[in-house]
């Protein structure tokens, strides 16, 4: 039986979330910026009518925004995820299969059930809406990159109805649609593969797929030669339900404003290390290695610059926040240098360890007492984290964090999270 599946992706996601708990904006133009309030990142169809672009920095556009009273909003990650897992239980309830590929978007397998695929993902859409308020396209075809192409289509022609079957069309329709997909457009082909692909004459994603696979993979590789099957309906790329362990995980934040005590620098690698090793627990994994960097502005060439970068290797693997931010600030203590304008810090987790592989693989030369070090750390982390559970995360963390919060990202145009925090839920009158 050929596969059938399924993309599905909100519409204006970020935007979308602000406007859940703000009826009054439902119509009305609203974009959403980076890190930093720095540019627009998402906006809605009524903010795209005024000619406003992602990617436009705030500044240029202050005076269109006032004029037409645009809702401006700073980028609030912790909603969005919120509503990203509400959106995701959605459809698993619907589907044997999904992939959550981003904080937006799924793949889905509509393989033998019972009912027309064109049914099952309208019913999806429709329960998203309901339930959440979202809304959402989507693509069906044999392949996910096909699926991927659907949906937008589907999100660029309303005829189409919000969703998009490629089995519904007929070889003329489908040419068609190759012909009007520039070959940027193309998932998994990116700006520069794109550009030695336009020296060869192919604009479009016709114009690719009259290139043979084996002068694909001879000239660019197996993995674009994937990506070529895919758009003839051979599936070479299945679903991954299950996500694949992490190899590492990073986490850094530029500072909303230049910061020059040592202070700064500890609260937001202490930040991240906390954050990064929530996730760790989470996952069930430990991390072997640390790295910490913090530097200048490379752009700010009337300043003078310094970059710090150095890395600590752990005897066994670790997700004790504890040990993790000792180790970070010791780190940082020891590369800090004074009169310098710091920019930018960060964190990187390396080697990751699954925790059943290394309690198994316990080292020979472990301490005698480290089995009971593990077990109190243990013990410490789940209590840590059933009251993160309970009260909210951040309701417990390294004093360090608490040292400056100059460090931390702009966020002026901040709205609630309404579905995290009780402190922050939505007030009614009765």
């Amino acid at each position: 039986m050929a596969r059938i599946c399924f993309h599905l992706d909100a519409n204006s996601f970020y935007a979308s979330c602000e406007r859940l708990f703000r009826p009054d904006l439902r119509t009305k133009p609203v974009v959403v910026l980076s890190n930093n309030d720095g540019c627009i990142v998402a906006l809605t169809r009524e903010a795209k009518a005024l000619g406003l672009k992602r990617g436009t920095p705030l500044f240029q556009i202050r005076e269109i925004l006032e004029k037409n009273e645009v809702a401006v909003f700073s980028s609030n990650y912790e909603l969005y995820q919120s509503i990203s897992d509400r959106v995701a239980s959605i459809i698993v309830r619907a589907v044997p299969e999904l992939e959550r590929y981003s904080i937006d978007e799924v793949f889905g397998d509509l393989t033998g059930l019972p009912k027309h695929p064109d049914d099952v993902v309208r019913e999806i859409r429709s329960t998203i809406l309901q339930w959440t308020r979202i809304p959402c396209c989507a693509g069906i075809a044999p392949t996910k990159t096909l699926a991927k192409l659907c949906d937008h289509f589907a999100k660029t022609y309303p005829a189409f109805g919000g969703q998009l079957n490629w089995f519904d069309l007929t070889p003329e329709r489908r040419v068609r649609a190759l012909a009007l997909t520039p070959i940027r457009k193309i998932w998994g082909i990116g700006g520069r593969m794109a550009e030695k692909l336009g020296n060869m004459g192919v604009q479009t994603a016709a114009d690719f797929l009259k290139i043979p696979s084996g002068s694909i993979r001879r000239i660019f590789g197996v993995v674009l030669e994937c990506t070529h099957l895919e758009l003839q309906g051979v599936e070479c790329l299945p679903l991954e339900p299950t996500p694949k362990q992490r190899l590492q995980i990073c986490r850094s934040r530029s500072f909303g404003e230049p910061c020059f005590e040592i202070e700064d620098i500890k609260a937001s690698v202490t930040t991240h290390i906390a954050e990064s090793t929530r996730m760790l627990r989470r996952e069930s994994l430990t991390a072997k290695r640390l790295r910490v960097y913090f530097f200048t502005d490379p752009f700010r060439t009337d300043l003078p610059s310094y970059a710090a970068d150095v890395e600590r290797e752990f005897f066994e693997p670790t997700n004790d926040v504890l040990e993790l931010t000792c180790a970070a600030l010791d780190l940082v203590d020891r590369m800090f240098r004074k009169g310098f304008a710091y920019k930018k810090a960060g964190i990187i987790l390396t080697d990751l360890v699954g925790l059943r592989e290394r309690d198994a693989e316990r080292s020979l030369f472990a301490e005698p007492e480290s089995d009971l070090k593990k077990e109190r750390s243990r013990e410490l982390m789940a209590t840590l984290d059933g009251l993160e559970k309970r009260f909210g995360k951040g309701t417990v963390v390294p004093a360090a964090a608490l040292l400056s919060s100059r460090w931390r990202m702009k966020q002026d145009r901040k709205s609630r999270c309404s579905t995290t925090r009780w402190d922050e839920l939505i007030e009614t009158a009765s």
